[in-house]
């Protein structure tokens, strides 16, 4: 575990490459395009999320691009990994990370944009590296390509938003919130998180170089809509 939190220093470096400073142009996510692509050419929509994932990383996408493939995704997976990332973080806290890789990389075939699971196996990579003794077979290397594809992922994030309540930033899970600000914005302590409607605002302990507001806001949207899916899936299961 004592390497897990050296990785996320590494990690943590990640805002020095790809966090540009300079005038950006902020692109909301517009769910109702996003939708209606999904519907009508769900193929188009697979093809951007392949050119997004590890094993390719498309730089030549544009931004438009990226969002409907990052926000498309979760239409097109309905976050059926997500009972997987909470055993992989079981497996991460119990210090086995074969194991912890291994269910990582089943969650990244189920979505290759899962945050969660680049995160992670960037992580153990490294800190396997960190052993030539145990994983001899295993470079620092190894995990670059998917530190990459999580710096893109997190830049693509960055552009629906700057943080203020008129140009939140979007997010499909609560946890590309924590990613987001640790490994993108740089922010560590966290004060307050305050639910509002389709927001999540966080009152924040400190600034960085990166982000110099008080607060941050979230549009949750996608979040809300996957929760009451599930609510209401879970009620009808109850009744039959």
């Amino acid at each position: 575990m004592k390497k897990l939190k050296l990785t996320l220093i590494l990690l943590s470096f990640l805002p020095l490459w790809m966090n540009a400073q300079e005038e950006k142009e902020i692109l909301p996510v517009n769910w109702e395009e996003i939708k209606k692509e999904v519907k009508t050419n769900p193929k188009h929509v697979k093809e951007l999320v392949a050119r997004m994932s590890v094993e390719q990383q498309d730089t030549t996408l544009t931004y438009p691009e990226k969002i409907l493939a990052f926000y498309g995704q979760s239409l097109l997976t309905k976050d059926k990994e997500e009972a997987q990332v909470a055993k992989m973080e079981k497996l991460a806290r119990e210090g086995k990370l074969e194991q912890c890789l291994k269910k990582a990389k089943k969650i990244l075939e189920i979505n290759p944009l899962n945050l969660d699971a680049l995160t992670m196996t960037g992580q153990v990579l490294f800190s396997m590296a960190q052993d030539s003794v145990r994983w001899p077979q295993v470079k620092a290397d190894d995990a670059r390509c998917y530190v990459r594809c999580t710096a893109a992922l997190l830049n693509t994030i960055d552009r629906t938003g700057d943080g203020s309540k008129e140009h939140p930033f979007y997010v499909t899970k609560i946890s590309d919130e924590y990613n987001f600000m640790r490994f993108y914005l740089n922010l560590w302590k966290l004060e307050t998180q305050m639910f509002a409607g389709d927001y999540d605002i966080f009152s924040l302990g400190e600034t960085s170089q990166f982000y110099n507001r008080s607060e941050i806001y979230f549009d949750i949207t996608r979040v809300n809509d996957l929760m009451y899916t599930r609510l209401q899936r879970e009620k009808m299961f109850r009744f039959h």
